[in-house]
């Protein structure tokens, strides 16, 4: 079983860290590939790709069950079904994890019929969001899906915005390396 978890990570904070973990304690068997998003993806604030591929690489450069892929930094970005028809190329049983947040918005997804027809999801909850209801919408499609709970405030907005302020969200191996590369406003006489 092969776990994708997709977004910006921009940057990778203590939750994405904290969410594979739980990922990986729930499923023994699964490994996880984290895809994060190409520079063409249109999202406000992104830095380049280079730097979050390398800074996921530091959050999970000593676990073996982490594979952090390339994928949407070497082909143009076509919605996510498209990169996970890609991925199952290379690896066999995939699902997706994603927050419960896009379960309401599952109808802006490019193809979003098909992707939920074709892959079971692994829906993180948080903010308040009923995910059953949610997924009712979807129940013509046969959506296979299971749940886990995860609470957090962390957001690599507020990061974004006020790095000192909020640097404790970050593992100590990220704060450097954005302090090094001067990402997010850092400089390094700080």
């Amino acid at each position: 079983m092969y776990i994708v978890y997709g977004g910006a990570f921009n940057p990778p904070t203590t939750s994405h860290i904290e969410i594979v973990e739980l990922l990986l304690n729930k499923y023994k068997n699964a490994k996880v590939v984290i895809l994060p998003v190409g520079n063409d993806y249109n999202k406000k604030e992104l830095i380049d790709f280079k730097f979050r591929f390398e800074m996921l690489n530091l959050c999970f450069k000593n676990n073996k069950r982490v594979i952090i892929s390339r994928l949407e930094d070497e082909i143009d970005y076509q919605g996510t079904l498209n990169s996970l028809n890609h991925l199952s190329l290379k690896y066999k049983n995939i699902y997706l994890a994603t927050g419960a947040d896009n379960v309401i918005n599952f109808t802006k997804w490019i193809k979003y019929e098909e992707l939920l027809s074709k892959y079971p999801l692994i829906i993180i909850k948080r903010n308040g969001i009923d995910v059953k209801v949610e997924m009712e919408k979807y129940q013509y499609l046969n959506v296979k899906y299971d749940i886990i709970n995860y609470n957090t405030n962390v957001k690599s907005t507020l990061i974004r915005k006020d790095l000192e302020k909020y640097k404790n969200w970050l593992n100590e191996d990220i704060y450097q390396y954005i302090l090094k590369n001067k990402l997010y406003g850092a400089d390094n006489n700080v």
